[in-house]
């Protein structure tokens, strides 16, 4: 966790073509959280790095038998806990996150470091913002229609953000990820970068109002002013246009 008036970000993608779709969308979202407010913000291809996202049965001894977690591991959530923002572009594979992002997830997103369902009482030092931008093949329609968007919103957002106490989170579905129309891979950029500076915008906002020293001694409108920008970048949509 940095600075709170110096937020640093993290895009982080699993995809082998470093020209696809994926990527020049999440050079979009950075564009467009360093446009928010962020004053840093790195790129982290997790295939590229080289971190290998099967759960192995080391994972499965420090899940189970309280054991440290495997050295690569712990090296991926401490480059993480520089950071106060993950956000994850993906493809979408089957309604959801692909193979490699997911694994990342299981192996580094640990007891006592993202999460506490033991009442132990360990600091978690994972970010508490993450945001999601899936690029769909198909039209949002068929995402609505058939509950897909709210199925992934309960997965990401409600069933691994909220259930880490994210502080702020949320999922902007994308489209045109294979379209041959470079004119629609621009506008899908184009609506990564926005949904990016807008919630930026929202959390350097809301991150100001932590750190401002001229409030009166009675903190409740202090209290008022974060609880209510809080609501409001809680509250920005699923789809971005």
């Amino acid at each position: 966790m940095t600075n709170q008036q110096q937020l640093r970000a993290v895009v982080v993608t699993a995809h082998p073509d470093a020209d696809s779709a994926t990527a020049s969308t999440a050079a979009a979202v950075a564009r467009g959280l360093l446009r928010g407010g962020y004053t840093e913000v790195e790129r982290h291809d997790v295939l590229a790095a080289g971190f290998d996202p099967t759960f192995g049965s080391a994972d499965h001894a420090a899940y189970r038998d309280r054991t440290a977690v495997p050295a690569d591991v712990r090296a991926e959530q401490l480059r993480l806990e520089e950071f106060d923002a993950i956000a994850v572009v993906f493809p979408v594979y089957w309604w959801g996150l692909p193979g490699p992002l997911k694994g990342w997830v299981d192996r580094v997103f640990t007891r006592d470091w993202a999460y506490d369902d033991t009442n132990s009482g360990a600091e978690l030092a994972a970010p508490k913002r993450l945001y999601f931008f899936p690029i769909g093949a198909v039209g949002e329609s068929t995402y609505r229609k058939h509950g897909y968007l709210d199925g992934m919103n309960a997965q990401l957002v409600d069933g691994l953000a909220n259930y880490m106490g994210a502080e702020d989170s949320g999922l902007f579905l994308l489209g045109d990820g294979e379209s041959d129309d470079s004119d629609r891979h621009r506008a899908r950029e184009a609506a990564a970068e926005d949904a990016a500076a807008s919630r930026a915008a929202c959390a350097s906002a809301v991150s100001s109002t932590r750190t401002w020293s001229d409030w009166p001694d009675d903190q409740s409108e202090a209290e008022l002013v974060f609880a209510s920008l809080t609501k409001i970048c809680q509250g920005s949509g699923s789809i971005a246009r």
